[in-house]
C-alpha cells in the first residue's frame, strides 16, 4: 500500500485554498488538484506492507500525543520543478508548532522502523501539477487563518486519472 501521513485543514483554510486555485485558472494551465484532496504532508512513506498498518497507526498516535491543534494561515505561492511543468503550491504557516509535529511524526516512524522520504519538511498544499508558469505573474493568493487538528494516515491510489486518498486512521490533536 502506498501511504503518507498528513495534517488535514479546517474549513477556512480549505476555502481560501480553493479561492486561490480558482483565481489561478484564469492565468495558469495545468492539472488542478481537487480541493477535497488538499492536505499538508507530514511524512511520505511510499509502499508499506498492509500487515504493518496497526504498528504504523500506533507510531503516529505516539507522535501526536501532547500536540494541540495547530493554528495556521495560508501564505505565499511557490513551486517545485521546471517552469513549464511545475508543481504549484501554497505555503501553510503554522509557526513552530507545525514543523514540531512533523518532526515528532518522523521521529516515531524512524523509531518504529518505517522508512519515509526524508526531504526537508515544507508545510504546503499542492494546488496544481504540470503547471505552465511561463505566462507571467500569478495572482495574489487568498489569505485565511484556521487550524490543523487532525493527523491522518492516508492510502494513495494512483490507478485512476487523478490520485485518490483514502483515510485509514485519523488522530485528533487535543
Amino acid at each position: 500500500m502506498r501511504l503518507f501521513v498528513a495534517a488535514e485543514l479546517s474549513e477556512p483554510l480549505l476555502e481560501a485554498l480553493a479561492e486561490t486555485q480558482a483565481a489561478l485558472r484564469d492565468c495558469v494551465r495545468g492539472r488542478y488538484v481537487a480541493p477535497d484532496s488538499f492536505h499538508v504532508t507530514l511524512a511520505f512513506l511510499g509502499n508499506v506492507d498492509a500487515a504493518r498498518i496497526d504498528e504504523l497507526a500506533e507510531a503516529i498516535l505516539r507522535a501526536c500525543d501532547g500536540h494541540a491543534p495547530v493554528s495556521a494561515a495560508t501564505a505565499e505561492l511557490g513551486s517545485f520543478g521546471r517552469r513549464k511543468a511545475a508543481t504549484l503550491w501554497q505555503k501553510i504557516d503554522g509557526g513552530a508548532a507545525l514543523p514540531a509535529l512533523a518532526a515528532d511524526v518522523r521521529s516515531q516512524l524512524t523509531s518504529a522502523g518505517f522508512a519515509f522520504d526524508e526531504k526537508t519538511f515544507l508545510a504546503h498544499v499542492t494546488l496544481m501539477r504540470h503547471a505552465d508558469l511561463t505566462a507571467g505573474l500569478l495572482p495574489m493568493p487568498v489569505c485565511a487563518v484556521g487550524s490543523l487538528s487532525t493527523v491522518t494516515l492516508f492510502r494513495s491510489d494512483l490507478s485512476g486519472p487523478a490520485p485518490r486518498y483514502e483515510p485509514l486512521e485519523r488522530i485528533t490533536l487535543a
